[in-house]
């Protein structure tokens, strides 16, 4: 927790200690059925043991919600707070222990929130589940069950906005918002354990709906082996441009950062994040598509090498356009080298006319290789690369990015990066080498002449 800004540790403190407190008072609650507890608290347990991954890399959606919507309706809001806390306790993922203690408390504080909820709405009998009459208490279960995953979502979503100093909104769209219809849809699993349960079948019934469970929950995760998938799928693009780019190696993750970071200082929301992540790490791509002896040559290139490599951003849209899930990702890929003075290329667009992914990864691209060594010249600090962005910023680039980019390193910093190639050659002989460096620099023999930015970008 030393690690965790101190109003989110203080804020866990207080969900762990207010959690704790509730499940003390329901394990010394009289007139529980603890061998009911027991049964619901082994199904809640199979059903949690495998939580699906978001794209928010810090949250995981439990499966375990159907059995918690069943102990809401068959042992009670206190007999509910136990169920959950109970399986969450006994669950070995190798989580640290304040935030397995949070997400004890938490889950336990929602079950005993629903339950109390549902006790308070027409349609649900005081002496239990088995008197009831159904569909009459359908609207009752549904809001229980929406009481629980918005009370479970927003504990959850406060902890992490607070750690990553994230709004709430920005969170929420992150990752946790694309599996909340399907968790409502698949907590109805716990109505027809209930319904069983209650109608005679006992704890069998558990059981019986084990199956269609544990196939609910298959399904989750063949949506996150999914995105597992797409993201081998960037990473192999980009091990590929990088072995026939040597000395771009580590360029693309960098870009990719840093134009999250510019975005956020925007406040682009979540669910774009990733799509942007995307684009930056493919920004390059179409490099694919230049001969090899053009991206690694040691000399200056003429114009119709340079007319090669310019075309890298078509052919890098070419390449996966047709892959539906990078969507608008292929937009930041194809414009990257447009400017907003509309002297880019290779559709000369200017101003918001340049998709904004585009213009977000221009002003990334060329930060991270200015900051970077190459084997005709050494890494510029970051004062200076941002001092040179900032003098084109208008005419190059988005000045509104570039402030963005300035207020992002000064909260997270930026470190100038060393590639793994770095081979330093006798700067009397300095070839241009890297189409993406703004800096301009060239050689005409043995005396050097400087391109200003605006001509450089011609033909990065």
């Amino acid at each position: 927790m030393r690690t965790m800004p101190r109003l989110a540790s203080a804020y866990v403190c207080v969900v762990v200690l207010v959690g704790l407190a509730a499940i003390a008072g329901a394990a010394l609650r009289p007139g529980l059925n603890w061998s009911e507890i027991s049964v619901l608290a082994g199904l809640y347990w199979i059903g949690d043991s495998a939580p699906v991954r978001t794209k928010l890399r810090s949250a995981t959606i439990s499966t375990g919600f159907p059995v918690a919507l069943a102990a809401v309706l068959l042992v009670g809001p206190w007999g509910a707070c136990l169920v959950c806390s109970i399986s969450a306790i006994s669950r070995r993922d190798g989580v640290v222990w304040f935030k397995r203690a949070f997400n004890v408390s938490q889950m336990a504080l929602s079950a005993l929130a629903a339950g109390l909820l549902f006790q308070t709405i027409p349609g649900h009998a005081a002496d239990g589940f088995s008197t009831v009459h159904f569909p009459q208490v359908l609207p009752a279960v549904v809001l229980a069950g929406i009481a629980f995953s918005v009370l479970n979502s927003v504990l959850v979503a406060l902890v992490i906005g607070l750690s990553t100093k994230l709004p709430l909104a920005r969170v929420w769209w992150g990752g946790m918002s694309e599996m909340a219809a399907p968790s409502l849809g698949y907590g109805l699993i716990g109505l027809m354990i209930a319904v069983l349960w209650a109608g005679g079948v006992g704890p069998v019934a558990g059981l019986l709906v084990l199956a269609p469970m544990l196939i609910a929950r298959w399904a989750f995760q063949q949506y996150a082996a999914q995105h597992q998938a797409y993201e081998a799928t960037v990473g192999s693009l980009i091990q590929a441009v990088e072995t026939k780019d040597y000395y771009t190696r580590g360029h693309s993750e960098r870009v990719a950062k840093a134009s999250v970071m510019i975005a956020q200082q925007l406040g682009m929301r979540e669910d774009r994040l990733e799509m942007l992540r995307y684009a930056g790490m493919l920004h390059d791509v179409g490099k694919l598509g230049v001969p090899t002896k053009l991206l690694q040559k040691t000399g200056p290139l003429d114009d119709a090498e340079f007319a090669a490599i310019k075309l890298h951003p078509t052919r890098g849209f070419e390449m996966v356009n047709g892959i539906s899930f990078l969507e608008e990702a292929t937009q930041g890929i194809r414009h990257h080298h447009e400017r907003v003075d509309g002297r880019g290329y290779p559709d000369g667009l200017a101003g918001d006319q340049i998709p904004e992914f585009a213009r977000l990864i221009a002003v990334a691209d060329a930060f991270d290789s200015m900051t970077s060594t190459r084997s005709y010249r050494g890494a510029r600090s970051v004062d200076a690369a941002i001092r040179e962005l900032t003098r084109w910023a208008g005419t190059q680039f988005d000045p509104a990015i570039v402030g963005a980019l300035v207020r992002a390193v000064a909260v997270h910093g930026w470190e100038a990066s060393v590639d793994a190639t770095d081979d330093v050659i006798d700067p009397t002989v300095l070839m241009f080498r890297d189409h993406d460096d703004p800096s301009g620099e060239v050689a005409a023999g043995s005396d050097f002449a400087t391109y200003s930015l605006r001509d450089e970008q011609q033909v990065s």
